[in-house]
């Protein structure tokens, strides 16, 4: 994406400031693409078994709850740059959290069969 980002803004934009500055957003928030689907993942397993409250905590907390504090607090440390960080940096904290709970849930299962 790196290479995609300038080109990409440059089709919407036309300050060169803003196009640069666009690209570097862009491969930062790239850096989350490969943990979506790790949440997809997660969130269908849960869904598939029946687990609905565990699907929607995935949701939920990948939305809201660690979202906004993480965008007020990587605000404080890097400003802008932390505002755009905010979201691979809580995708990853959840991505274990994620990996977690379906461990533990694998292991239950495992052990509830005869």
């Amino acid at each position: 994406m790196r290479q995609f980002g300038k080109p990409l803004a440059s089709i919407f934009l036309q300050d060169s400031a803003l196009i640069r500055q666009t690209g570097y957003f862009l491969t930062i928030l790239c850096l989350s693409v490969p943990l979506l689907g790790i949440i997809n993942m997660m969130t269908s397993y849960f869904q598939a078994l029946g687990k609905a409250v565990k699907s929607l905590t995935i949701t939920v907390l990948r939305n809201a709850v660690p979202f906004i504090p993480g965008v007020i607090l990587l605000n404080r440390f890097w400003q802008l740059d932390g505002v755009i960080a905010a979201q691979p940096v809580v995708e990853a904290v959840l991505a274990v959290i994620r990996s977690l709970m379906y461990h533990r849930d694998v292991k239950a299962v495992r052990q509830a069969r005869p």
